[in-house]
């Protein structure tokens, strides 16, 4: 079994939904959630468009799988969800991304892990730091580090569960 965390988002129609199925469905095809944060309302960010605010959540999970096999499932909860790619950084009923597995690198056209902006993005790091603060990422620092070094104007309000 490997641990790794994912980042969930959603930002159209019933976000809270989208992302509470979200996590049934990882479950049903064999993530097993160790850990899930608080849902962080945030600004859309790299957005050239009006979009609604979004929903993140990071969990950390186990899986039996390799890699690429836990992308198709993601890939695959996503489009069940909904989630359509119509252009870069459109609004999504769901977005999930890989944000590391431990022990694993990987630099592939579909997948790179270590997330390769995760240290940049305040609506990961501040979920991953609240279920995991002691995580060494690869810069080397704790996720508590990243996060408290960083500004937090995209976050909006945290919203308890």
């Amino acid at each position: 079994m490997m641990r790794c965390f994912l980042c969930l988002g959603s930002n159209v129609g019933r976000r809270e939904d989208h992302i509470a199925r979200a996590l049934s469905l990882l479950n049903d095809r064999g993530l097993k959630i160790i850990r899930s944060s608080r849902l962080y309302e945030t600004k859309p960010v790299e957005v050239n468009d009006e979009q609604e605010n979004y929903l993140n959540m990071v969990v950390e999970g186990s899986f039996g799988g390799g890699a690429f096999d836990l992308l198709d499932i993601c890939r695959e909860v996503e489009r069940s969800l909904g989630r359509t790619r119509p252009y870069r950084h459109a609004p999504r009923t769901m977005d999930i991304d890989i944000l590391l597995i431990e022990g694993i690198e990987i630099m592939d056209e579909h997948l790179t892990v270590p997330h390769p902006l995760m240290e940049e993005r305040a609506f990961v790091l501040y979920p991953l730091a609240e279920i995991a603060p002691d995580l060494i990422l690869p810069s080397g620092r704790t996720a508590s580090d990243v996060k408290n070094g960083m500004k937090d104007d995209e976050i909006v309000v945290i919203l308890d569960r």
